[in-house]
């Protein structure tokens, strides 16, 4: 991983960084950090990574005819 830090003049420019580093990176790495940022995200809401603690809702829909 690269530790240099770098100035930006546009947010355009940093995005632009950005999209290239990921462009950069195996698409297994890009799931993980994926995967990884989804798990922070349940932890911060005090669910557990698996989705365990989830609420699990039914909903029936009925097809209409045209």
């Amino acid at each position: 991983m690269d530790k240099t830090i770098r100035k930006f003049n546009s947010f355009e420019e940093m995005k632009d960084e950005e999209y290239r580093y990921w462009q950069s990176v195996p698409p297994a790495e890009r799931f993980a950090a994926g995967h990884q940022m989804s798990v922070e995200g349940y932890r911060a809401y005090g669910y557990t990574a698996d989705g365990a603690d989830l609420k699990r809702v039914a909903v029936r829909m009925e097809l209409t005819t045209r």
